[in-house]
């Protein structure tokens, strides 16, 4: 993943992330009426509430219709499987994490660094809070391969690794500049390394250091990458 969307595949990693294949668009897909919106909402809140007490690999298609008091047939109506309901829960998450960068001054007034790098890490960290059950089973299906799950990596976290490649690359010194190259590899290893101990500290918190020490060792991390 690079904040240009290039590398491997050129831009068409970045068409793929933003539009999804054609084979993806189906009935499904289309505009549907205000009872079908309700209904879909109905089955998503269902799908959540249900993340709370169960993994998303026991859902199952009747489980979730019959919390949402539809049927199976109606189920299928808006989405194709189980996967399909996730996927749609995990791409809302991205409005969440659009917002992080809202501040466009954010991480780029020096004399607030170290208070901006543990604003974000924890920003960050409270998305996880909210949306860990989902964020890991994105993950775990990227990291099996899954290449929709995958784009939606890439989608989500392209906007936070634009925003930390540009400051990398303001905050170099003249005499010391950074290519966006280098400087987008930097962001990419800082934002993976966040996400992971998000992660981390959503599943083992009694097993991890206090989270708020490998907070402020990110946010010290951050903080030294912006002052060269």
């Amino acid at each position: 993943m690079d904040s240009t969307g290039k590398g491997k595949h050129g831009n068409e990693l970045v068409q793929q992330a933003v539009k999804p294949k054609s084979a993806r668009v189906s009935a499904k897909a289309l505009p549907m009426g205000r009872k079908g919106k309700d209904t879909r909402r109905l089955l998503m809140a269902t799908t959540r509430e249900l993340l709370n007490t169960k993994s998303p690999l026991e859902l199952s298609a009747s489980t979730i219709s019959r919390g949402a008091g539809t049927s199976p047939a109606t189920f299928y109506v808006y989405f194709e499987n189980v996967e399909d309901i996730l996927w749609a829960l995990c791409e809302e998450i991205s409005e969440d994490m659009s917002h992080l960068f809202d501040d466009d001054t954010l991480l780029r007034v020096p004399e607030r660094l170290e208070e901006d790098a543990l604003g974000f890490v924890r920003a960050y960290c409270d998305v996880w809070a909210s949306h860990g059950p989902l964020l890991l089973y994105r993950n775990m299906e990227a990291d099996r391969g899954n290449k929709r799950f995958n784009q939606l990596v890439l989608r989500i976290g392209l906007p936070i690794l634009v925003a930390l490649t540009d400051r990398i690359v303001e905050a170099a010194p003249p005499d010391a500049p950074i290519n966006r190259s280098d400087a987008n590899a930097e962001a990419v290893v800082l934002f993976s390394a966040i996400d992971r101990i998000a992660a981390a500290l959503h599943l083992w918190p009694e097993d991890s250091l206090m989270p708020d020490v490998l907070l402020r060792a990110e946010a010290r991390v951050l903080t030294r990458m912006l002052r060269r």
